[in-house]
């Protein structure tokens, strides 16, 4: 039995240059849900003993918790990164589709909605026009992200958000 849950709407099929994803079977109305992640909880220093393959399939999920998929691969661990997403998060281990999306579209979410660690940083080759070409632990701060995503991001990152929003401007990081 799976640990996530994934709408009967989305499959998993080749993806290019990805290997594989997750393409919609059926048509999804902005803000259905779409997965809801599950695994096991682990805190920053147990995490860095797994393996890159769980790590890069894992969702962070709080400043120093990480969510962790099972061993054995789930249909839902193939959500892949687009820099130009159609996904966000809902909460913490909820992906939500930002807008409709078509039939045969592949389902993405950006990783900086969650990530603010370095465990997953690479290269980006999603094609989007947007594309940063580089995906990082720090992406969650880049303004024009944090406007495009807005109430999509996983709480503690909407937290850290407000926080350097209310700050003076001479003391954000920005």
């Amino acid at each position: 039995m799976d640990q996530s849950w994934l709408t009967p709407r989305a499959v998993v099929r080749p993806a290019g240059r990805k290997g594989r994803g997750l393409f919609a079977t059926s048509p999804i109305e902005a803000g259905e849900v779409v997965t809801g992640f599950g695994g096991q909880v682990l805190t920053s220093v147990d995490f860095a003993n797994l393996s890159v393959d769980q790590q890069i399939h894992s969702l962070q999920i709080a400043e120093d918790l990480f969510m962790v998929c099972p061993a054995t691969s789930e249909s839902a661990d193939y959500f892949n990164h687009s820099c130009a997403p159609n996904l966000g998060i809902m909460g913490s281990i909820m992906l939500v589709a930002m807008s409709s999306i078509a039939e045969g579209e592949e389902l993405t979410f950006d990783y900086a909605m969650c990530d603010a660690d370095d465990y997953d940083e690479f290269e980006c080759h999603c094609e989007a026009p947007a594309c940063r070409r580089k995906v990082t632990g720090n992406d969650w701060m880049i303004p024009d992200l944090q406007d495009r995503y807005a109430g999509f991001f996983s709480g503690y990152l909407e937290r850290r958000i407000e926080a350097l929003r209310a700050a003076p401007s001479a003391d954000r990081l920005l």
